[in-house]
């Protein structure tokens, strides 16, 4: 990344230091600052306010309201201390009001709600009944700051017993009642049949027979035999049609009649083998047309074909980030994991085929959390291979 924004106190300091700075850029970055903290400010009476609205009726949800933005405050580079204090102060005093609420618009103390919070005044500290002076208010501000955190963990508990709860509906209701079979709609069958065909790798009659035999084995024993009796050989025992390119071999200086190969191997496989004897001459070879054929890599890399892949279920965040972090977390997460993924992808599957060492790249799209794959045919065929994501 070749630019980075730094938030709040940090671009201030940031700036200041920079001696290339000008001072048009200080006052902008002030002004952008005061802005957000403005903002900030609003959003907390807001939150304020709207927990009054829900407190009769949902004081749970009013304390949820409090809670997180009182995280951001707490998380905010764009405040001065001198600011976000008194910020917090009002949070905590009203997320004790809020926790002292029972369902139904009763307190804990028998009242029928608790003290608005305008009713206070906002600039001072709530006052001291007894004698105690600064250690009384010092007081009443610590057993606020632990009534927010003993709400903040009792949330926390709630979350996480209904996400038992619906884990534990889940497994209950997903085994048939007295054993009865579920019945799927008439017309599950086409949409299954439409999806298999939109993920799996689509192959001609031909390129199966291609693969096949590329998959198979076979033992050789080639020794300063000549180039084109060699292909002749591996097309005798294995069916296949290998095609040469003779410009290819034109540019490499190579005598497909007079040229030798030398490989002695014992149930190798065919595509090994086709490899290895090309790559001596600086050849490889595309699938095309149910055929192989043999050409330089420059020209190869332009034979390539653009698939994408569905790998949402691999890449998913999981419930318990985006529940506690929320959505721009749980999306940086996804991103992390699909480029975790093409990495991985890249540095086992044939590394040199993948740029910038090779024409191969791979790409991900959020929008539709899939992979945009551009590869030769053989490699998406085993990029679709059982244990990659043609066996999930």
């Amino acid at each position: 990344m070749k630019h980075m924004i730094l938030p709040g106190l940090t671009c201030l300091a940031f700036l200041a230091y920079s001696s290339a700075a000008p001072a048009q850029d200080l006052k902008s970055a002030a002004a952008m600052q005061k802005i957000a903290a403005d903002k900030l400010t609003r959003d907390v009476e807001t939150a304020i306010e709207r927990s009054y609205k829900l407190e009769k009726t949902e004081p749970l949800e009013a304390r949820i309201v409090l809670q997180d933005v009182r995280r951001q405050i707490q998380d905010s580079q764009d405040l001065f201390e001198r600011e976000r204090n008194p910020l917090l102060r009002r949070l905590d005093q009203r997320i004790s009001q809020v926790s002292a609420i029972r369902p139904g618009g009763g307190t804990s103390s028998g009242s029928k709600s608790p003290i608005r919070d305008q009713d206070t005044p906002r600039s001072k500290p709530p006052a001291s009944s007894g004698s105690g002076g600064v250690s009384d208010v010092a007081k009443g501000f610590v057993d606020g700051a632990k009534g927010a955190s003993r709400v903040h963990s009792e949330l926390i508990r709630d979350r996480e017993r209904n996400i038992l709860a619906i884990n534990l509906s889940i497994e209950k209701f997903a085994v048939p009642p007295d054993g009865r079979e579920i019945a799927f709609p008439k017309y599950w069958k086409e949409l299954t049949a439409s999806r298999k065909k939109l993920v799996d790798q689509q192959l001609t009659a031909k390129e199966a027979a291609v693969l096949k035999a590329l998959n198979s084995t076979m033992s050789v024993n080639y020794d300063n035999d000549k180039f084109k009796g060699v292909i002749g050989h591996i097309m005798e025992k294995t069916g296949l049609t290998i095609i040469m390119d003779e410009g290819s071999l034109r540019d490499l200086n190579v005598d497909y009649d007079a040229d030798t190969v030398s490989l002695k191997v014992d149930k190798t496989g065919v595509r090994t083998i086709l490899k290895k004897i090309l790559g001596d001459k600086g050849l490889t070879y595309i699938i095309k047309e149910g055929t192989i054929q043999v050409m330089t890599p420059e020209k190869a890399s332009k034979h390539t074909v653009i698939r994408t892949y569905q790998i949402d279920d691999l890449v998913a965040p999981s419930p318990q980030t985006q529940m506690r972090f929320g959505p721009f977390v749980a999306q940086m997460q996804m991103q992390q994991n699909a480029q975790q993924l093409a990495n991985l992808i890249a540095s086992t599957i044939e590394p040199d085929y993948w740029q910038p060492n090779g024409p191969g790249s791979i790409q991900f799209y959020a929008p539709t959390k899939s992979l945009i794959i551009r590869a030769s045919a053989e490699m998406h065929y085993q990029l679709a291979s059982p244990g990659l994501f043609g066996g999930r």
